[in-house]
């Protein structure tokens, strides 16, 4: 059963917008939310800030080097 988090985005320690993510883990909510690859580290100051329903928090960004993949 997927859990519902609470997907801030953050610049600097500004929240500039909230959403709702049904998912199996927070990096899952974050990446549905973003629709980008993230980073399991918050090392930018543009970052998001994921609370799940216990109110663990866990802290992204987006992967700034992506791993590209080619296909034929």
């Amino acid at each position: 059963m997927m859990a519902r988090y609470r997907v801030d985005e953050l610049f600097g320690e500004d929240v500039v917008s909230t959403n709702e993510a049904d998912a199996d883990n927070a990096l899952q909510a974050v990446e549905d939310v973003t629709g980008k690859v993230i980073s399991p580290r918050a090392l930018q100051e543009h970052w998001f800030r994921v609370t799940d329903e216990s109110g663990t928090i866990h802290e992204f960004s987006v992967d700034a080097d992506p791993a590209k993949v080619f296909s034929k």
